[in-house]
């Protein structure tokens, strides 16, 4: 039990609280998605209200590429984009990849910026538990999603996993 509760006091987990328990799950599902990021050789961003979170041990700060998010459009949309949970860039500073973590959130307000960030060639996401994917379905079927709903995919946290276990294993072959 001891062992336990060191591991929970390191991640700043409080045992048995709700918000502790979202906030690890939200910023853990986030620094997976920031390391396949990086192993893919993106670079890879997250809010700075995120960087002093920890992903297993280590803040997420010490894990993303770049600090500051590349200047790729105007100022309004920056801002925009800044909220997005995880972004990944290509070699050009461009983003190819804006990812949402949708652990207990509203999923409309994750498409709402996805709406307002629809004219980049990019990949958007939302990552969740299974158990929100109807959920996700029934909100992106509304006639006010029509120009995104081709360029929004759902990503449970399981596939997230297998996606990284999967991008770990390509990395030691290379190693």
């Amino acid at each position: 039990m001891a062992q336990k509760d060191d591991v929970l006091k390191k991640l700043d987990i409080e045992p048995n609280n709700k918000k502790s328990d979202e906030l690890f799950t939200h910023t853990y599902y986030q620094g997976i998605d920031v390391e396949i990021g990086n192993i893919k050789k993106y670079l890879t961003y997250v809010p700075a209200q995120d960087k002093n979170k920890k992903f297993l041990e280590t803040k997420l700060t010490d894990l993303v590429t770049v600090d500051n998010i590349p200047q790729f459009t105007y100022d309004r949309l920056i801002r925009r984009a800044k909220t997005v949970d995880v972004i990944w860039f290509n070699e050009r500073q461009m983003p190819c990849g804006f990812y949402e973590i949708e652990h207990t959130t509203d999923i409309k307000n994750s498409l709402s910026k996805f709406y307002k960030l629809q004219d980049f060639r990019a990949d958007f996401s939302i990552i969740a538990d299974s158990n929100r994917k109807e959920q996700f379905l029934d909100i992106i079927s509304a006639s006010m999603y029509n120009p995104i709903r081709d360029y929004v995919r759902f990503i449970s946290y399981d596939s997230l996993i297998k996606q990284y276990a999967k991008e770990r294993i390509v990395l030691d072959d290379e190693l």
